[in-house]
């Protein structure tokens, strides 16, 4: 009924005895956040929002286990978007976040068929974005990951971009980038500058 499978590669349907699909089949709106809390490392269900998806707060997708998915056959909109681990999160309309869209971690996917709107989008460790069009907003990222062009010359780490707070000594910290963007602070240091930091 969905296609699932035109945008979505997670093979579903090799795990429908142990996961679930979830359908909200007239949309969703959710007041505060949204966070997918597997117990352990595994998502035991797969969502499909038949419709928009409106969440008050920041939207938290994630899956270490294996991987799920998240699809959307409308427009997304929420604070922050936060995708991490191996889901498969897919948005056939516009997706908006107020604030700003983080990937990371073991080469999980984020898929947006219509426009992308926020003050920041970032992906890194292996996350991978695919954009149907050119997001507006300031974008990090490392070029084999995404289909689209990073704001930051080419010659700078995000070690270079990134507020001083949000390092440590292994690099980019990423639960303090998360923290910043969930406070809404700026995650960029002082004298690189654009409109939407």
């Amino acid at each position: 009924m969905f296609a699932v499978s035109a945008d979505v590669g997670y093979p579903y349907r090799d795990f429908a005895r142990e996961q679930e699909i979830r359908l909200y089949a007239t949309g969703l709106t959710v007041d505060g956040d949204l966070v997918s809390q597997p117990p352990g490392d595994w998502n035991p269900c797969n969502v499909i929002v038949a419709g928009d998806l409106t969440v008050g707060g920041d939207l938290s997708w994630s899956s270490y286990g294996g991987g799920c998915f998240l699809l959307v056959t409308g427009d997304l909109r929420a604070r922050n978007i936060f995708v991490a681990g191996e889901p498969n999160v897919v948005v056939r309309g516009d997706l908006t976040a107020s604030n700003g869209v983080f990937g990371h971690d073991n080469y999980g996917i984020l898929v947006v068929c219509g426009r992308t709107t926020a003050r920041i989008v970032i992906n890194t460790s292996g996350f991978n974005m695919v954009f149907a069009e050119d997001p507006q907003a300031f974008v990090m990222g490392h070029p084999n990951r995404q289909n689209f062009a990073s704001d930051i010359d080419d010659e700078l780490e995000l070690e270079d971009v990134l507020a001083t707070d949000l390092l440590d000594h292994d690099g980019a910290n990423f639960a303090a980038i998360r923290a910043a963007l969930a406070a809404g602070r700026s995650i960029l240091r002082p004298g690189i500058s654009s409109d939407a930091s």
